[in-house]
């Protein structure tokens, strides 16, 4: 079955969470609702076009077949802020709302693109869209993004918090990390500023959260990672916390008594 097909066939039940990982920081959220909302959707090839950086894996779907309600921006790398896609995307779906940090919001006001869509959202904001509550926290990402954010989302009861690319920072974490969280995402890859496998897995301790899902690896050679010391050193250093790796373009349903399937 086709990725979109996945995606439109999905329909999870009251209290459920459907997840969609589209490869590198890419997420999609499915509520009971059918509202989706989409995290940072890298489907172009703008890595390549404007840096020089090959795809390794290829996109899951088209761009025109992907229809968010919801769109939440981290920084503004181009694969996190595709503008490949973005303009059109939010054009031929003029409910869809976009929250970006200030580096993004920006660029996206120059591409012209319809400033009742946009909401500008660096970290200590918080808003509700639809069935979606969101907070965006700290992140680090260096000199290069300093506007770059996590992401607090709540929906069906169950509270997702996407780190972003970041290296880890305990103590400007704290906040975050005290807000009970269901799901943590977070990037593994050890470069450009990045938490590595070990770093990542001192989050996963901070943090304690029901269930780890690593991201960002495999999509650029360059991007470095290893998912392999990542799994040994969660085996070694948090044995109590469960993780799962998706593979992209694999959804999982999330309930309260964890991965339905």
């Amino acid at each position: 079955m086709y990725f979109v097909d996945k995606l439109k066939n999905c329909h999870p039940k009251d209290g459920e969470l459907a997840i969609f990982w589209l490869g590198q920081a890419g997420f999609l959220l499915k509520n009971s609702h059918d509202e989706v909302l989409a995290v940072d959707p890298y489907l172009s090839d703008a890595v390549e076009r404007i840096c020089g950086l090959k795809r390794l894996m290829m996109p899951v779907m088209e761009p025109e077949e992907l229809n968010p309600d919801v769109v939440v921006i981290s920084h503004h790398d181009e694969d996190h802020l595709d503008m490949d896609i973005i303009p059109a995307m939010l054009k031929r779906n003029p409910e869809t709302k976009l929250y970006a940090p200030k580096t993004a919001y920006d660029m996206c006001v120059n591409a012209g693109i319809c400033m009742d869509q946009l909401v500008h959202f660096d970290e200590g904001a918080s808003d509700r869209f639809k069935g979606f509550e969101l907070e965006a926290v700290f992140a680090d990402h260096g000199d290069h993004a300093p506007d770059a954010i996590g992401m607090l989302i709540k929906t069906e009861g169950h509270l997702l918090y996407f780190s972003g690319d970041t290296a880890f920072q305990c103590k400007r974490m704290q906040y975050a990390a005290s807000k009970d969280v269901d799901i943590l995402i977070l990037p593994i890859n050890g470069e450009y500023g990045n938490m590595n496998d070990c770093e990542a897995v001192e989050m996963v301790n901070l943090v304690k959260p029901k269930l780890t899902i690593p991201s960002h690896f495999w999509t650029f050679i360059r991007h470095g990672s290893n998912p392999y010391m990542f799994d040994r050193e969660m085996r070694l250093e948090a044995k109590d916390s469960e993780y799962y790796f998706m593979c992209q373009g694999e959804i999982i349903i999330w309930n309260k008594n964890g991965i339905v399937k």
